[in-house]
């Protein structure tokens, strides 16, 4: 607990600081990963800090990704249901126009899946090569998800 108390102290120093030196893209980038290793690990006290702290929960990294894709890529239940407690947006989507719901596919993640089936995000939404979360379904032969997406 000392610990997380000392890191939102230094985030509020580090952001106070980096606001009147201009160096606010750097600090911004740090925090950017700690955030994202907190979703990648399953950390819902860390994430919980953050939002609490005034974070985006939809801030996106250099790729796109959203801590809720990270969160569903790994497998992460906790942060996944965590994030969307905080209306993490379910139907954003990365620089390859891909999903939570294609990362839940790609992983074989069907609870993960079957959740964010239930947001009403476009079925027939394509990423930058034309596919869509039926056709990943296919591709990787997720056939649980694949007919819960005709259904």
């Amino acid at each position: 607990m000392k610990a997380v108390l000392m890191f939102l102290l230094l985030f509020n120093i580090a952001n106070a600081s980096a606001q009147e030196s201009g160096e606010f893209q750097s600090v911004e980038e740090e925090l950017k990963a700690y955030f994202f290793a907190a979703a990648r690990i399953n950390d819902v006290v860390v994430l919980t800090k953050f939002i609490e702290a005034g974070f985006p929960v939809d801030i996106a990294n250099t790729k796109g990704y959203t801590a809720l894709m990270v969160a569903t890529y790994q497998g992460n239940a906790e942060a996944f249901d965590y994030l969307i407690t905080q209306q993490a947006d379910t139907c954003a989507s990365d620089k390859r126009g891909n999903t939570a719901l294609m990362a839940a596919i790609f992983r074989g993640e069907f609870m993960l899946a079957k959740k964010l089936m239930s947001f009403e995000c476009d079925p027939e939404h394509k990423n930058n090569t034309g596919m869509t979360a039926a056709g990943f379904a296919e591709m990787f032969g997720r056939d649980e998800v694949l007919n819960y997406l005709r259904n």
